[in-house]
């Protein structure tokens, strides 16, 4: 236990650090940290960080609830469409058995890369908004919910397999198919990952079960770490903050991605 504490406490607050930093959600930063740092087995990895982001978007989704910043319709459209997939992959990590731990890293890596290149391209991105868009977020159509409901069974899939994608690739496909402000897809999205990672931390505990011990120190020193995060943030640039958040999510991808090679 002391081992424990002096190295499981310190990363948790490292990565509530950077999360309350740059807002990027755990699968992106915990679950590399856990499998490349401490050295857990890929599944039990991806596994700890899902159930450590139902913690942590708790408080996130309370505050944009309490904001006004959710567009119910379309947040459980996605949310309740996306539950799914997130059981499909995240039993599907256990199916595959050895073979998991020698593929599934690179498609993590291959996700990771792919997000840092979002982040990268966010202000050609948000130049969609100016777009027309196919759907309204006021209402719910029949072509909309199958459009939606086949890209989120994928991004269910995905997060179950790698703990990665239920906020980035769920904005990208919003500022595709919805007028919405950038505030009401941050909070909608938050909700929506919410409503993924539940279910996809469910079953990986179901099947696998999790170190409810590992996840207690992480979650300790995360919670002071996140609270001091948020406070530096406002002292940044945002194009700055940018920057560091694509460099953090690069260095994941390519620490992930040397681990498995």
């Amino acid at each position: 236990m002391p081992l424990d504490l002096l190295i499981t406490v310190p990363l948790g607050f490292g990565l509530g650090f950077l999360i309350g930093l740059t807002g990027v959600g755990g699968g992106a930063l915990v679950a590399p940290a856990l499998y490349v740092i401490l050295g857990l087995s890929y599944q039990d990895s991806v596994a700890v960080s899902l159930i450590y982001s139902v913690f942590t978007k708790i408080a996130g989704a309370a505050q944009h609830i309490r904001q006004g910043t959710v567009l119910w319709r379309v947040t459980l459209l996605y949310g309740l469409t996306g539950i799914p997939g997130a059981v499909v992959g995240s039993r599907a990590i256990y199916w595959f058995g050895d073979a998991a731990e020698r593929v599934l890293p690179f498609v993590m890596s291959g996700l990771l890369f792919g997000v840092a290149l979002l982040i990268v391209m966010e202000a050609a991105l948000r130049a969609l908004a100016g777009r027309p868009k196919p759907f309204s977020p006021h209402e719910v159509t029949p072509v909309g919910v199958v459009v939606v409901a086949v890209y989120q069974t994928m991004v269910g899939v995905l997060m179950g397999m790698t703990s990665v994608g239920s906020g980035s690739l769920v904005i990208l496909s919003m500022l595709y198919l919805y007028r919405i402000t950038a505030r009401e897809i941050v909070g909608s999205t938050i909700v929506i990952a919410l409503l993924m990672v539940i279910p996809a931390g469910l079953t990986h505990y179901a099947v696998a079960g999790v170190s409810w011990s590992l996840l207690a120190l992480l979650l300790l020193g995360s919670f002071l770490g996140a609270v001091l995060g948020a406070r530096v943030m406002l002292r940044i640039p945002e194009r700055a903050l940018k920057v560091v958040i694509a460099t953090l999510v690069v260095a994941a991808a390519a620490a992930t991605l040397a681990k498995a090679w």
